[in-house]
């Protein structure tokens, strides 16, 4: 079967490039050639119950893929591609369950920390980062994707973070976002809006996610200390 990375882009995860495919082959097969590209694991401990079909192809179930990916990515790598997972196959309970079946096994105590952080109402990898940025800066979480409105009940925006005690909006600027002008008409009408409704809404696009995080936790937290109702 496919797993490691591979089986995580198969699922459409948000992982590192890697020029090899990861292929796990059963115990019993014994000694296996080396082949150029190909990573050949051995999986001695999961069963059929862990694995699935996807597009005709074995790999892992999203569960144990995510403990899989524990071991070979970084936090801010696991809890991206985990968001994905927890928004399109699974759910984070569903995770914990099948944490909780595992005793000492690498890559475990990753896959426990980085659980709680995940977030199925996360639309793009770069949101995730976002949002950690401000949770490891010391900043309450703020909540994903919610709908927020006027005065009347009408929804006027569906930002990717918000603090509701603060009316604070917080958006990722992908690179569209300057480059469509239907976008960019929508991006100004959503921004008068919320300015109407006493919303405060903050935009960020990459350079400044990846470039500047001390600045971005140290605007926001003054903001939410400002604007506590």
């Amino acid at each position: 079967m496919f797993c490691g990375l591979t089986a995580a882009r198969l699922y459409g995860l948000p992982v590192p490039e890697s020029g090899d495919l990861d292929v796990a082959l059963p115990p019993a097969l014994g000694k296996h050639p080396e082949i150029l590209g190909i990573r050949v694991h051995r999986y001695t401990h999961w069963g059929r119950d862990d694995l699935r079909r996807l597009d005709g192809l074995l790999v892992p179930r999203p569960e144990s893929l995510f403990l899989e990916l524990a071991i070979r990515l970084s936090r801010i790598e696991l809890i991206m591609a985990g968001d994905q997972l927890v928004r399109s196959w699974t759910s984070v309970a569903a995770i914990g369950d099948r944490l909780s079946q595992v005793r000492r096994r690498r890559g475990l105590p990753a896959a426990l920390a980085a659980l709680p952080q995940l977030e199925p109402e996360t639309y793009s990898p770069m949101e995730t980062r976002l949002r950690m940025l401000l949770v490891d800066g010391g900043l309450p979480r703020p909540v994903a994707n919610p709908h927020v409105f006027d005065d009347t009940g009408q929804r006027i925006a569906q930002p990717d973070l918000y603090y509701p005690q603060a009316l604070l909006t917080i958006d990722y600027d992908g690179s569209h976002h300057d480059r469509d002008p239907r976008q960019i008409r929508q991006d100004r009408e959503t921004m008068r809006l919320l300015a109407l409704n006493g919303y405060l809404s903050l935009r960020y696009d990459a350079r400044m996610i990846l470039g500047f995080p001390r600045e971005i936790v140290s605007e926001v937290r003054n903001l939410l200390t400002e604007r506590h109702h």
